[in-house]
């Protein structure tokens, strides 16, 4: 996985409030995922986008998910 259209998961592309760019890097998604987890409402989350945070969890976090 290496680019991510931030425009097919609604959380992922409310969380890049502060950026115009479409396609962005997994390491970085997950990244924003992390940093800014305490703005995403999980109940809102489509299953396409919890199995994208799953994977990103389990490639690049190696299984670890930590919120600031």
């Amino acid at each position: 996985m290496d680019m991510i259209n931030r425009t097919e998961y609604p959380a992922l592309d409310q969380i890049l409030w502060d950026s115009t760019i479409r396609q962005i890097p997994a390491e970085m998604a997950f990244q924003y995922y992390e940093k800014r987890w305490k703005y995403i409402d999980e109940a809102q989350l489509t299953a396409k986008e919890k199995q994208l945070i799953h994977t990103l969890t389990k490639t690049i976090g190696h299984g670890l998910f930590l919120t600031q």
